[in-house]
């Protein structure tokens, strides 16, 4: 078997990178979090946000890293009675959870089970087919339950809380809130490859997941770009390449593209479709399109492009 992954500092721009180059005007300032490099850039007049941004970064990844005991995920999912979250936390799962109702499925929050089947925290290998069937079973007979009066969470079954497909995409909007509530008027957030831009059009280009070359590029404004891809925590065997966005019905990698982009005014709706489209594939496109058809998707197959009539209008081809 052969494995294969990469500094992820280099993935973040091998296949999204933008064209809001610095400037004399703008600093730029790099923080780690949600395993992954956030990259924000303000203007100078600015620079003072960059000291509520790190924290709120480092608050959010305690919180919800779901491996660390006190963690409020990890506190959630080893636990058989309902418990009382804080307010970032209850907000994530209503989101979390009415993409699920929205993709049919396809995005799943309650997957850990299955990412740590194939291993794709540490080492991962190809599991026995019979051990992804009784996991698969598992995770979709679990529920997910929120009381709002109380902001109370409990799982039911044998599911657990794996943030991976929504976390960024939240934090991303919490500081876009915090940088319009004081009334910043550009920036640039970048959390692992998906990207924030706030207040000036800006060209982000797309390179091909295979090649080293571009496909085009999208232009966007007070939008956000998320794209997931089968090129950063892969492993190859057979001749197969395996990526870590799991389809939560069949429990393997989402065959049908090499890498999903989606346009959105939220990045948590970005996060949430692009995951769910990797995942379920053509099947899942086809949901999310007919549920929301304004939507501006991007899928690369290994020998077509697919845009959206939405994502047609934004995007030029090199």
């Amino acid at each position: 078997m052969k494995h294969k992954r990469t500094l992820l500092v280099f993935l973040l721009f091998a296949f999204l990178f933008w064209g809001f180059f610095f400037r004399d005007k703008e600093e730029k300032k790099t923080f780690f979090g949600f395993d992954t490099w956030i990259e924000v850039e303000l203007p100078r007049d600015n620079v003072s946000l960059f000291s509520p941004i790190s924290s709120l970064v480092n608050h959010l990844d305690q919180l919800w890293n779901r491996f660390s005991p006190q963690s409020i995920i990890f506190k959630i999912n080893h636990s058989s009675l309902p418990l009382s979250v804080d307010e970032d936390t209850f907000r994530v799962l209503e989101k979390a959870q009415k993409g699920e109702e929205e993709t049919q499925g396809f995005f799943n929050v309650l997957i850990a089970p299955l990412m740590d089947l194939w291993g794709f925290s540490e080492q991962p290998s190809l599991p026995e087919e019979r051990e992804i069937k009784k996991i698969v079973g598992e995770i979709n007979s679990s529920k997910l339950y929120l009381n709002r009066e109380n902001r109370e969470v409990l799982i039911e079954g044998e599911g657990q809380i794996d943030l991976g497909g929504i976390a960024k995409g939240y934090l991303i909007d919490e500081i876009v809130s915090l940088l319009r509530k004081e009334k910043v008027p550009q920036a640039l957030i970048n959390a692992g490859g998906e990207i924030f831009v706030l207040g000036k059009e800006t060209k982000v280009g797309i390179r091909h997941p295979r090649q080293e070359k571009l496909l085009g590029y999208v232009v966007i404004k007070n939008e956000a770009v998320s794209t997931s891809g089968d090129y950063y925590r892969f492993f190859e065997e057979g001749g197969v390449r395996y990526h870590h966005i799991l389809n939560p019905f069949t429990g393997y990698p989402g065959r049908d593209f090499q890498a999903v982009t989606v346009i959105s005014e939220e990045a948590v709706f970005a996060d949430i479709l692009s995951t769910a489209i990797m995942a379920g594939g053509k099947e899942a496109l086809a949901v999310v399109e007919k549920k929301f058809p304004e939507v501006k998707i991007l899928t690369i197959e290994e020998d077509k492009i697919y845009l959206s009539s939405s994502m047609e209008k934004v995007f030029f081809a090199e």
